[in-house]
């Protein structure tokens, strides 16, 4: 028996679904939880494919571990626009019975966020 695997999504289609997402979240049916995966596995997908040429030992590490590498290893800002919005979509992603799922507001600031580093993160 042959298994295939669909191939990975890049960064800019699961942008682009978390923009379908956040459209949809204006009538009425958002999936907030669902739309901060989305941005952070494109910020995630981005580090990684940085990473893996700039550092590839770092490949198998967890991504706490990869963000702080990077503070050391790219400009002070830009890294930590990059902690700080990846510590706020992983807050974001897992469910916790007394918190709020993220407002529109939040996951559009946070797409803006995620969408310039991955213009400013070199390739």
């Amino acid at each position: 028996m042959t298994t295939s695997t669909a191939p990975a999504l890049t960064a800019a289609e699961r942008m682009a679904a978390a923009v379908a997402l956040l459209d949809a979240g204006a009538s009425g049916s958002a999936h907030p939880r669902a739309t901060a995966f989305l941005l952070r596995r494109a910020l995630e997908g981005k580090l990684d494919t940085y990473l893996s040429r700039q550092r590839p030992a770092l490949g198998r590490c967890r991504m706490q571990t990869k963000v702080v590498w990077l503070a050391h290893h790219l400009n002070p800002e830009l890294a930590g626009r990059i902690a700080a919005v990846w510590s706020s979509l992983s807050g974001a992603c897992h469910y916790q019975q007394y918190a709020m799922p993220p407002t529109v507001g939040e996951l559009l600031s946070w797409y803006d966020e995620v969408a310039f580093v991955l213009r400013a993160l070199p390739s």
